[in-house]
């Protein structure tokens, strides 16, 4: 495979093959018409690695030189989205976008073990030297809907792109919920329920909901 190589199959080619092709060492089923995959030729893909397309068209995966990625699975439903990870990416978990012109961007440098991530009304954006542990979730929507029964007006509606700053340590078993944003340099404590944003950098973040605990902090690997 050719340096970012895209796939671009016709409606006409791609009836004559099967529906599981193999790309990079990624399982790769897309269902839909002018999908571009451009995946780097040093990644490493290891484990059950999968790219699931279900249905939609003009969607961007791009996934960055010197990566390494065990059983990472991304899953897009939707037209004109795209999922791009930086170079130099650890990660493993699930990439999920439901809808139409959304994205999910993990920037260089960052890693993952066990990280699950939605764009569904809103996008997700993680920066650069993020540390993720695991069992973590990011999601930019609630999913299901709640309306309120007087004026039928929906109470939990994401307004706001889910978005993480540079330099940010996820310790374990941590959800972060829409409309929140993270400032960079942050520490965000096991078990933390993050729902509201953290305007201030460097500072420690713990509890259910999630609250600054600790300010002028610095971390390192």
């Amino acid at each position: 495979m050719n340096h970012k190589k895209t796939i671009s199959l016709s409606p006409i080619i791609k009836t004559l093959l099967p529906k599981q092709l193999y790309k990079k060492r990624f399982l790769l089923q897309d269902k839909g018409l002018n999908n571009h995959i451009n995946i780097a030729k040093d990644a490493r893909i290891i484990g059950n690695s999968t790219i699931t397309i279900r249905k939609g068209h003009d969607n961007h995966i791009t996934i960055g030189k010197g990566g390494k990625f065990n059983q990472l699975k991304i899953d897009i439903n939707g037209n004109h989205n795209q999922v791009t990870i930086g170079e130099h990416v650890k990660f493993s978990g699930q990439l999920l976008v439901v809808g139409n012109h959304l994205h999910i961007y993990i920037g260089n440098n960052t890693t993952a073990i066990d990280c699950y991530i939605l764009a569904r009304d809103k996008s997700v954006t993680i920066g650069q030297s993020c540390m993720i542990s695991r069992g973590i979730e990011i999601r930019a929507t609630d999913v299901h809907k709640v309306y309120d029964i007087d004026t039928n007006a929906r109470v939990n509606k994401a307004h706001t792109d889910v978005i993480l700053g540079d330099h940010i340590w996820i310790a374990a078993n941590v959800t972060i919920s829409k409309n929140v944003s993270i400032a960079s340099g942050c520490i965000i404590a096991a078990g933390a329920f993050v729902n509201k944003p953290v305007e201030t950098p460097n500072c420690m973040i713990a509890g259910t909901p999630a609250k600054i605990i600790r300010q002028n902090v610095r971390w390192e690997r």
